[in-house]
């Protein structure tokens, strides 16, 4: 008896690779849909804590500038 198989690729097989390159392009979108605004975040409480550092300084030395012209308006007297 002569057996009447054969090896064809089913259609499926080429719809499977065909889908893998839109999985990973999802992925990917995903993934910088996720670590944009994370970034955008992170850098924003960045900046605010830069710029609070930077105003302390500048309060600071006009606070001393304050202190020494009230020192020379009392010498004075």
């Amino acid at each position: 008896m002569q057996s009447n198989s054969s090896t064809q690729p089913t259609p499926n097989s080429q719809y499977i690779d065909s889908k893998m390159p839109t999985d990973s392009s999802v992925n990917i979108f995903i993934g910088y849909s996720i670590l944009i605004p994370m970034i955008v975040f992170v850098g924003f409480n960045i900046y605010k804590k830069y710029r609070a550092a930077v105003f302390r300084r500048q309060v600071t030395s006009l606070e001393k500038l304050w202190h020494l012209n009230i020192k020379k308006e009392l010498e004075e007297k």
